[in-house]
């Protein structure tokens, strides 16, 4: 495994718990934070020709990384996060900006940026966790809105080096998914918002959170949401009205706060994790008739 002008901190043997926010994971054989979109494309690039599986952390906060570790390199872009107004334009709807952030930024970076300048159409994101590019990747959102309603651009880079820019309509978002073709990288979002009253907009923030706080396990290390909402239906009623709430193995326990969340008790590793998932899918197959999908990735080698 090597690494051709790479300006970039490098982690070997890298223990993913401390890089997920379920914090748990066996290590990866490399963990890499390129410096800048030069680095990230000479890192593809080596990649490519040596043929390592890599996966791009995101922030760690929608995955599961098995207890056997990842046999690869783990990509983090923490350390590209620059967010700035890139454009500005008047038009019949009002005044707009365009937000230009790298992927590495954190989404509640992003949303904070936005507030200040009084743009709204982020407000969804409020207490959404992870980066843009994972909130890029996964079409992040909620019942207010998802990522790619805000999307104007998106650049990838290929495991050529190739810069790709991908304008809203190529990306084919979808209900937790975006059209990012594998093996290539989110580099940076451009989004489109309008300019509005910013006293609303930070009162409506501050609504949304004080929500989420009522409705969702804060303060154990936890996923978001483990399964994807089935077509008009809601997993965590589901798995609520399937009696599940509370259920427990090991140190993985179903969210007593709202059922599609799995919360760490604090010594959980990936293995009861998996078999608390596999419960729930079956319990909630047998009472309702559905078969839940995962919305976490989960990845590695048990």
């Amino acid at each position: 495994m090597k690494f051709t002008n790479l300006r970039g901190e490098v982690k070997l043997q890298e223990p993913m718990s401390a890089h997920t926010s379920f914090r748990i994971g066996g290590v990866a054989d490399a963990l890499v934070a390129p410096v800048d979109r030069q680095d990230l494309a000479a890192l593809l690039q080596d990649l490519r020709d040596q043929q390592l599986p890599f996966v791009v952390l995101g922030g760690g906060t929608n995955l599961l990384v098995r207890d056997g570790g990842f046999r690869g390199v783990a990509v983090s872009l923490s350390k590209m996060t620059s967010i700035g107004i890139s454009r500005e334009y008047r038009s019949l709807g009002g005044s707009f900006a365009v937000i230009t952030a790298e992927a590495g930024a954190k989404l509640a970076k992003l949303l904070s940026f936005s507030v200040e300048h009084g743009l709204t159409g982020l407000e969804f994101t409020t207490g959404i966790p992870g980066t843009v590019g994972g909130a890029v990747c996964m079409n992040a959102g909620t019942a207010q809105g998802e990522m790619g309603d805000t999307i104007d651009t998106v650049m990838l880079v290929a495991p050529s080096g190739e810069l790709i820019l991908r304008h809203h309509d190529e990306m084919g978002f979808g209900y937790r998914t975006a059209n990012v073709p594998v093996d290539h990288v989110v580099l940076e979002a451009k989004v489109l918002l309008r300019y509005g009253d910013a006293v609303k907009i930070k009162a409506r923030v501050k609504q949304i959170m004080a929500g989420r706080k009522d409705r969702q396990p804060w303060g154990l290390p936890n996923a978001g949401s483990v399964f994807k909402n089935p077509m008009d239906e809601s997993a965590g009623k589901l798995i609520e009205s399937a009696g599940l709430k509370g259920l427990t193995v090991g140190g993985a326990q179903v969210s007593e706060k709202h059922a599609n969340f799995i919360v760490n008790k604090g010594n959980a590793r990936a293995a009861d994790v998996l078999k608390l998932m596999e419960l729930i899918k079956e319990k909630v197959l047998d009472r309702h008739q559905v078969r839940l999908e995962p919305e976490i990735k989960i990845i590695g080698e048990d």
